[in-house]
């Protein structure tokens, strides 16, 4: 990687706002510190601007465009929350655009039902401001995620039975492109842009403001937490598909294979009503009855809905993240599916003790508000109704880094080859949910491409060359410009 210039360095510090800072390794400012410490990257510089033209002076920067033409060009990352393994946040040795410090300002319009969330925004900080108004975002599961990769993958959570994907309710956004353009998207205006970003992920610049939709929300939920022992998996998994055939969308859960601090299995269900708590101890007593190891419920205010995760999400150690689509389908999910993650996850993870803390978890979103958008309506193209797997190999020891991929691949194996028995192929196309295709998503071979947006993807090169025809934005499932292709 070319070094820095000092000159060129000294005329971009002259050129920030007052409140942006860039910084090199060693000085106030610099950090490198992700959600995964494997996704960590030596950066030569870490800019955190303050205002869109900030990032059009970065972007001039790391190009060597006028007056910075002493600069060579480097290698540029944007990170907001930073809540990915995959590196796309990090750079090794060029520029990261670290939104978080100072772009992470949340304006609500109450009237309008309208949140203007700073690109560096996460998603804890979003749910307090919207709350105040008591309205609700619909966003992620985890409250140190971030607004942007979040949103710029297709975007996921409690409340997509109710509101769709977090893309489905994104209506604006203001975007630096790599020719240091300001633009403003909506349906009215620049609307290709505002189609790519919905599930076209950072390839056409820095976003930094999303508009979202709000929507009222009580203040309070229904929340059940419920561990089980591994022999109690074939009636969990029975009801589980009782339950998905009769829920409302208010309901919505996971349930996850953890390993308890004594390194023992254990099936662990989160539950949540979007409702008065009585309704929601009585549409969750079905699990109740089947004698669960632990049974906790209780009401919990909006606010703590995205908290639920955070200890089985905490930020540290290593992590290789896999994602897996499953069906809907009136017949459910196959208990041979089930055992056989469970099994494969429970042998992997006692015979490699590094990996104990990894997890599988299996996300009973409601699909019924996002499934019904056609599937060209915006860059996410994968609608068909599906629930998600997310494979989440962790490990806290450098020494056992080559062991971890062999071991996610191996979960990975036996999932598709059950998966594969129970559906027909045309009902597994794409894969999985790509913000949690960490590896894949660094995989830019025309082949993966394509899975990845399907019948979107042509579009998305249009859109790609209009607004990024260098390719300087291709951490993500970067796609290529015409120029490149």
């Amino acid at each position: 990687m070319p070094p820095i210039d000092d000159h060129a360095l000294s005329l971009l510090r002259a050129a920030l706002s007052s409140s942006a800072t860039i910084s090199l390794p060693g000085e106030p400012g610099y950090s490198i510190k992700r959600w995964a410490a494997n996704a960590e990257r030596q950066a030569a510089l870490v800019a955190c601007p303050a205002t869109p033209q900030d990032v059009v002076h970065i972007l001039g920067f790391v190009q060597g465009r006028a007056p910075y033409e002493s600069q060579e060009k480097l290698d540029v990352a944007v990170k907001c929350g930073g809540h990915n393994a995959s590196g796309a946040s990090s750079s090794d040795g060029g520029l990261v655009i670290d939104l978080q410090p100072n772009m992470h300002a949340v304006r609500v319009d109450p009237k309008e039902k309208l949140a203007y969330v700073g690109g560096g925004t996460l998603i804890g900080p979003l749910d307090e401001a919207v709350q105040k108004h008591g309205l609700a975002a619909a966003v992620g599961v985890v409250s140190q995620t971030g607004i942007g990769g979040l949103t710029l993958g297709g975007g996921i959570g409690w409340l997509a039975g109710q509101h769709g994907l977090v893309i489905d309710n994104l209506v604006a956004a203001t975007v630096v492109t790599s020719r240091g353009d300001i633009v403003s998207t909506s349906e009215d205006e620049n609307p290709e842009l505002l189609w790519g970003l919905r599930g076209g992920g950072g390839n056409f610049g820095v976003v930094t403001e999303f508009v979202f939709k709000l929507y009222d929300q009580r203040p309070d939920l229904y929340h059940a937490c419920l561990t089980f022992l591994p022999s109690a998996l074939p009636s969990v998994a029975d009801e589980i598909n009782a339950w998905l055939a009769d829920r409302c969308i208010l309901e919505t859960g996971l349930l996850l294979f953890v390993n308890d601090p004594t390194k023992q299995p254990i099936l662990l269900m989160h539950l949540l009503y979007n409702g008065e708590a009585k309704e929601g101890e009585s549409k969750f007593a079905r699990f109740e009855k089947l004698k669960p190891h632990s049974y906790e419920a209780q009401v919990i205010k909006y606010t703590d809905m995205n908290r639920l995760t955070d200890a089985a999400a905490s930020p540290g150690d290593s992590r290789i993240r896999r994602g897996h689509f499953v069906p809907v389908t009136s017949a459910g999910i196959p208990f041979d599916l089930m055992k056989t993650t469970f099994d494969t996850w429970h042998q992997l993870t006692q015979e490699h003790s590094a990996a104990t803390k990894s997890i599988i978890m299996w996300e009973f979103y409601s699909t019924e508000k996002w499934s019904k958008v056609p599937s060209n309506a915006t860059a996410y193209v994968h609608r068909n109704p599906t629930y998600n797997v997310n494979n989440i190999v962790r490990w806290s020891d450098p020494a056992f880094t080559p062991g971890a991929l062999p071991i996610a691949k191996a979960i990975d194996v036996a999932f598709t080859q059950a998966r594969s028995n129970h559906f027909a192929p045309e009902l597994l196309v794409g894969g999985g949910y790509a913000n949690y295709l960490d590896i894949e998503s660094q995989n830019t071979s025309s082949s993966m491409l394509h899975k990845r947006f399907g019948s979107n993807y042509e579009r998305l090169v249009q859109v790609k060359t209009k607004y990024d025809p260098d390719n300087l934005f291709c951490k993500w499932f970067g796609i290529p410009p015409n120029s490149s292709a």
